[in-house]
């Protein structure tokens, strides 16, 4: 059985601590396994997964192991389409105050003071903020980030063994509270957020255009060449690379310097580049067959690393 499978069989949520404890337990048995020294590091309450050694790595894969809270309407990634993307959130945010506006409503009948309407209004507005993040769990995350996950596993696996001195893994805890786990990592390495390569692996199950997002900082390094080149179509997928600004994609690249996000997505017209399904029950496919043409295409690129 692969990694994917494994994961979405085992630990489909990793939401709780004992939840995450158990994926963790997994996941540096499997590091071990494939002669990785492997640990968890404590960087205040967010557990990091660590494989290799980060502060001597010239490049770092990762991805964030935590899952989404579940949400009636999907968190839609449109990172090339950035009016559409905008567009988006606001009609998020007109939903979510409708029941706001409706609970100061009732407020003022009842009890008619500016008060109570401020009051209800808040209230429920802090409410159903905290259901959109710390809600019940979402068990369906196949794509948001099972599949980033098992990328990063994968790639520990079949990585060339002449290179590894040169590279190292990190999961990340809770990007979905706001990348807090990668923001507490990068401030305590310094070292790794100004100056490593960090190449991000978030929402790589689904979609026939691969999108490699990298940051100003990280575009011109000889390295981000020899990324470009080590892509090219294949297996009815098309690699596709942008800077960061003008694309929308935030995640846990985005808490270090030269940070590079890797992302699968659809392509319709108007729409353009689109990854649906994200935090909603009907987040339930990722193909292996993404994951091998990514981590095909990063093990050649490690190889010209030598």
């Amino acid at each position: 059985m692969d990694n994917l499978q494994q994961i979405i069989q085992n630990f489909p949520v990793r939401k709780k601590p004992e939840e995450k404890k158990a994926f963790l337990k997994w996941a540096l048995s499997r590091a071990r396994e494939t002669g990785w020294p492997a640990r968890v590091e404590e960087n205040g309450r967010h557990r990091n997964f660590t494989a290799g050694d980060p502060d001597k790595a010239r490049i770092i894969f990762s991805a964030h192991y935590d899952t989404p809270a579940n949400m009636l309407l999907p968190n839609l990634l449109i990172p090339r389409n950035l009016p559409l993307f905008f567009a988006w959130q606001l009609v998020i945010v007109f939903l979510l105050f409708i029941p706001c506006i409706l609970a100061a409503f009732l407020a003022y009948l009842a009890f008619g003071s500016t008060l109570a309407i401020y009051l209800a209004f808040m209230i429920v507005y802090f409410a159903l903020l905290f259901l959109l993040i710390s809600g019940p769990a979402n068990r369906h995350n196949a794509n948001d980030n099972t599949s980033g996950v098992a990328a990063v596993m994968d790639l520990m696996e079949k990585l060339p063994p002449d290179v590894r001195d040169q590279t190292a893994f990190v999961l990340f805890d809770n990007e979905e509270l706001g990348r807090q786990g990668s923001k507490a990592y990068a401030l305590r390495h310094q070292e790794i957020k100004k100056g490593t390569l960090v190449i991000n692996m978030d929402c790589v199950g689904l979609g026939d255009h691969l999108l490699i997002v990298g940051k100003n900082m990280a575009r011109v390094l000889p390295d981000y060449t020899l990324l470009q080149q080590a892509f090219s179509p294949s297996d009815g997928f098309t690699p596709h690379f942008y800077p960061g600004t003008g694309t929308a994609v935030n995640s846990d690249q985005r808490s270090f310097r030269r940070g590079v996000c890797c992302l699968f997505c659809f392509r319709r017209p108007f729409v353009g580049f689109y990854t649906p399904h994200l935090h909603t029950r009907r987040d339930t496919q990722a193909d292996q067959k993404n994951i091998d043409y990514l981590v095909r295409g990063l093990c050649r690129f490690m190889r010209e690393q030598k």
